[in-house]
């Protein structure tokens, strides 16, 4: 059966939405063609200087961004088989853009994956299409408005026993929760997600193959990663 690759990643770009609070990411040309060039026809080069958040762009959560606990792996100490695995992704693009990813929510979403052939198994990744970058990245409001896990909705997926889970908007809470309940259940199990994914319409409802590797940054809390999914079409 043929195989198609889809890029769930966004691009890493100058004025680009990062969580408020977190580094911004800044891209600079260091050397230029012109600048390098030491000879008529011989060899120069260009590159670019790149600073940015543990935490921009797609992004996943190293088990240190959400606990102090000194026996906490950073990120470039997680087993490199919780970035990748089978996938499938669960439709709650029904909950308002204001609102919160509950269990009855999730409840649908699974039924739906169930009609199109699929569930969801142990040691799955479980990515949810909210719709937040496919319709509204490029509002103004992007970063203050978008549809999270309540706590009672992440422990759904911890109970699912899945290995890590990721979502389509700024962060796996509602920016209005107080007290981040679903960063709360992660930390409590440990439980590694993915923020900031692209646009999720592609695999809703399949299942896949998942690649999310993360940089191996020494004591990094998070890490940019390019997310990416392989389907059988």
């Amino acid at each position: 059966m043929p195989k198609k690759v889809y890029d769930l990643t966004q691009e890493l770009y100058m004025g680009m939405p990062i969580w408020p609070g977190h580094v911004r990411t800044v891209v600079w040309t260091h050397d230029t063609h012109e600048g390098t060039l030491k000879e008529p026809g011989g060899y120069s080069w260009e590159s670019r200087g790149i600073m940015v958040s543990d935490h921009g762009g797609t992004h996943v959560d190293a088990v240190t961004h959400m606990t102090d606990d000194p026996a906490a792996p950073s990120i470039e100490q997680i087993p490199l088989d919780k970035f990748y695995g089978t996938a499938v992704c669960l439709d709650v693009s029904e909950t308002d853009r204001d609102g919160f990813i509950t269990p009855e929510i999730l409840d649908r979403a699974e039924e739906k994956l169930r009609a199109a052939g699929q569930e969801i198994r142990p040691d799955d990744i479980v990515l949810l299409f909210t719709g937040a970058w496919a319709y509204h990245h490029d509002d103004k409001d992007f970063l203050t408005r978008y549809a999270g896990l309540d706590g009672p909705g992440t422990e759904w997926l911890v109970n699912k026993k899945v290995k890590n889970f990721g979502i389509d908007a700024p962060s796996t809470d509602n920016p209005k929760a107080p007290w981040f309940p679903s960063h709360l259940v992660t930390k409590e199990h440990w439980l590694i997600h993915i923020e900031y994914l692209a646009d999720l319409r592609p695999v809703v409802n399949k299942r896949f193959m998942f690649y999310g590797f993360p940089l191996k940054v020494r004591g990094g809390t998070g890490s940019p990663i390019r997310a990416v999914a392989e389907v059988d079409e």
